[in-house]
């Protein structure tokens, strides 16, 4: 078959994928997207916090994602069922959007941007030659050569493995996790509540539209064993022991299906080779309790777009900015895992947990002063 050629290849179609291909496209290079699915991927977060929402507006989205979310300010967090801090959200707060409804937002956006999708596309071979153009075979034979190679294909990284680099994985293996999608109740619909429990529970419940929300429930495994086997009543009565101000939401958790989803942090000891990078969670994994893996995402986007662009094809510039301005974000995203393995491991214990939480990471997404979280306890 013909062999394509492209200024950047990007692997992997998520969230992150979608906004790189878009700010390049729009900047006038040829982009193409391999994705291995029949379509842009469903699963992943649902919220952008203040951060991640600066950069979309940057870039002229923020009305385009924004109109079919769900703005909210506040989060209030119980620890067995008593009311234990408030957290308010500035600058308008975060918007809640199912992630795959975000994804199409940005992809319908590439192609009238001039990006081009390779849907249903696994990568048979990648050589990631330095100082050349990269070659890509996909498994029914064709061939793409790109000057750039952006992995941006999950914690299960082709390009990672392709480049060498190095992974540190650490599951958090004291909790499960089980998701839900259900009818909205009035006690979601008005605020997010976040719920802890002394015995390693904790539930989040959150609307995702005028009809639906989701509903989170972490537990020891040993009870996420013994409870999704025994079925929902004897999770209703877990939950009851815990969750207050949202026991309307009870009822509608008796038909619900729940998917178990394994968390854990993800670590690499580079983010780029000669002139291939990794981007969102095939760099980079934190636990989902500090809500922005998906602000942290498209701010590396909004980085590595520049740093492309800036080396306007030559090897050695690009390699020269990817470790000036790029490699950097290795600081920041350490010290969200870190922060995420500090939440996990704290939220049993009320006063370890309020200790542990910081307000500067949780809100704003970096380190420095923020107004004063006011504890309800």
């Amino acid at each position: 078959m013909a062999t394509t050629s492209c200024d950047v290849a990007i692997v992997g179609a998520g969230l992150g994928g979608c906004f790189l291909a878009l700010l390049l496209g729009r900047r006038g290079q040829r982009v193409a997207v391999i994705e291995q699915g029949p379509s842009v991927p469903s699963a992943g977060a649902d919220f952008l916090k203040p951060p991640g929402l600066r950069v979309l507006a940057r870039h002229g989205l923020a009305d385009l994602v924004g109109r079919q979310g769900l703005r909210r300010d506040t989060i209030r967090y119980y620890h067995d069922g008593d009311p234990i801090q408030e957290i308010r959200f500035p600058e308008g707060g975060f918007l809640i959007r199912p992630y795959r409804e975000l994804v199409e937002l940005i992809y319908t956006s590439c192609t009238m941007a001039g990006v081009e999708f390779w849907f249903d596309a696994g990568i048979d071979d990648l050589d990631l030659g330095e100082g050349r153009p990269a070659e890509l075979t996909l498994k029914d034979g064709r061939t793409l050569r790109a000057g750039v190679v952006i992995g941006a294909d999950g914690t299960k990284s082709v390009v990672r493995r392709s480049l060498g680099i190095e992974q540190r994985v650490s599951p958090y293996e004291r909790l499960i996790m089980r998701v839900a999608t259900v009818p909205l109740s009035a006690s979601v619909a008005q605020l997010n509540r976040l719920y802890f429990s002394s015995e390693g529970w904790f539930t989040y419940l959150y609307p995702v539209g005028r009809d639906e929300a989701r509903v989170f429930v972490g537990l020891p495994p040993e009870d996420d064993q013994e409870i999704f086997e025994d079925g929902i009543p004897s999770l209703l009565d877990e939950l009851k022991k815990f969750v207050t101000d949202s026991s309307d939401a009870f009822n509608h958790l008796q038909a619900a299906t729940w998917q178990r989803i394994k968390v854990s942090s993800l670590r690499v000891e580079s983010y780029h080779r000669g002139n291939a990078a990794l981007l969102g969670s095939a760099a980079f994994a934190c636990h989902p309790m500090t809500g922005m893996g998906m602000s942290y995402t498209v701010r590396d986007a909004e980085i590595l777009a520049d740093v492309i662009c800036a080396a306007g094809g030559d090897p050695e510039e690009l390699d020269r900015l990817l470790y000036a301005r790029y490699e950097p974000r290795r600081h920041a995203h350490r010290q969200l895992i870190d922060y995420g393995d500090a939440l996990a491991a704290t939220f049993p214990d009320r006063e370890a947990y309020l200790a542990a939480f910081r307000p500067d990471l949780h809100i704003f997404g970096e380190a420095g002063a923020v107004p004063n979280v006011p504890q309800l306890v």
